[in-house]
């Protein structure tokens, strides 16, 4: 499993205080769960058309991402190597 992180530039088009017309630029970044560049691009592509998106967007990078993980509530910690689990900590004395 990979991540990458795939940035996205939006332009909104805004009425600004003279009458006229506006182009705002957003720039968004979306961590994304795919095997190679490509797919990571295509994936937010698809769902910028899923979702009906109407406005002017251009995906401007895709880079990969050293996030190994993304915890959730449900995610259980896996184990490094096939070593046996760690010995429990003796008490000490004192």
């Amino acid at each position: 499993m990979k991540y990458f992180e795939v940035m996205v530039e939006i332009r909104l088009e805004t009425d600004d205080s003279k009458g006229g017309v506006k182009i705002k630029k957003i720039r968004e970044s979306y961590l994304v769960d795919a095997m190679t560049v490509t797919e990571a691009e295509a994936r937010v592509v698809k769902l910028f058309s899923d979702s009906g998106y109407s406005q002017d967007y251009e995906v401007t990078g895709v880079k990969g991402s050293k996030i190994v993980e993304v915890v959730s509530a449900e995610t259980k910690l896996k184990p490094i190597n096939n070593k046996k689990e760690l010995p429990a900590e003796k008490d000490e004395e004192i």
